[in-house]
C-alpha cells in the first residue's frame, strides 16, 4: 500500500511541476528591448551572365557605281565677224590671194600667198597682214600698186620696208587719191624674188564689206 501511495505521490508531483512551468511559459514578458536578429535568407545562387548576343556585324558597304556625268561637248567658240558697216560704218575690210598665174607676164611659180587688210577710213589707216611660201627664191621687194584693174600693170604706190619672211604686217595712212583707189579694187601686191624680178605673185585686193 505504502508503495503505491509513493507512486501516486510522484505523478501528481509532475503533473504540478509540467503545469507550474506552461504557466511560466504563458507568462513571460519579452519587454520592450527585445529584439531578434532578423533570419537570414538562403540567398539565391547568382545567375551566370548569359553571353550578351553578338551584334550583327553590319556588312561592308558596297560602293555603288555612281554614272559618271556625260562629257560635255565643247562648246563651239563664236565666230570672228570681220567688222561691217553696222558694227563700224568707216572700217573696210579687203583681202586678195597671191599666185603667179596673176603677174603680167605670168610667172610659172607654184608659190601661193594671201593677203588680208582693214582700212579705217575716218582715219585713212590701213593695216595689213600677209603670207606666202614656196617661194623660188628670196624676197627682193613687196609692193602695193595702183591704179590699176587685174589685166594691166601699174607703178608702185607703196614699197613695203625689209626685211621679209614668210609673213608681214604693215600699217600705213593714204592719201586721199590712194584710199579711193583701194577701196575701188584698183590696188594689188606684188611679191618679187631673185628668181622672178618680173614678180613671182600677184594678187587684186577686193573689198569684202
Amino acid at each position: 500500500m505504502l508503495e503505491i501511495h509513493s507512486l501516486r505521490l510522484r505523478g501528481t508531483l509532475a503533473v504540478l511541476m509540467a503545469a507550474v512551468l506552461v504557466a511560466a511559459c504563458g507568462t513571460v514578458d519579452l519587454g520592450p528591448r527585445y529584439s531578434p536578429p532578423p533570419i537570414r535568407m538562403p540567398e539565391p545562387l547568382p545567375a551566370t551572365p548569359a553571353a550578351p548576343a553578338p551584334a550583327p556585324q553590319p556588312m561592308g558597304a558596297q560602293p555603288m557605281p555612281v554614272p559618271a556625268p556625260p562629257p560635255s561637248a565643247p562648246q563651239p567658240l563664236p565666230p570672228v565677224a570681220a567688222p561691217g558697216p553696222e558694227a563700224n560704218p568707216n572700217l573696210v575690210t579687203l583681202t586678195t590671194t597671191m599666185d603667179g598665174a596673176s603677174v603680167i607676164p605670168p610667172a610659172r611659180s607654184g608659190a601661193a600667198g594671201r593677203l588680208d587688210a582693214l582700212y579705217d577710213s575716218s582715219t585713212r589707216v590701213l593695216r595689213w597682214k600677209a603670207s606666202w611660201d614656196g617661194l623660188a627664191g628670196a624676197i627682193t621687194a613687196v609692193q602695193f600698186h595702183g591704179p590699176a584693174d587685174a589685166a594691166h600693170n601699174a607703178p608702185a604706190t607703196m614699197i613695203w620696208p625689209s626685211p621679209f619672211g614668210t609673213r608681214y604686217e604693215g600699217r600705213a595712212t593714204l592719201t586721199p587719191q590712194q584710199a579711193a583707189d583701194l577701196v575701188g579694187g584698183r590696188w594689188y601686191v606684188s611679191v618679187f624674188t631673185s628668181s622672178y624680178p618680173q614678180g613671182e605673185l600677184r594678187g587684186q585686193l577686193q573689198v569684202v564689206n
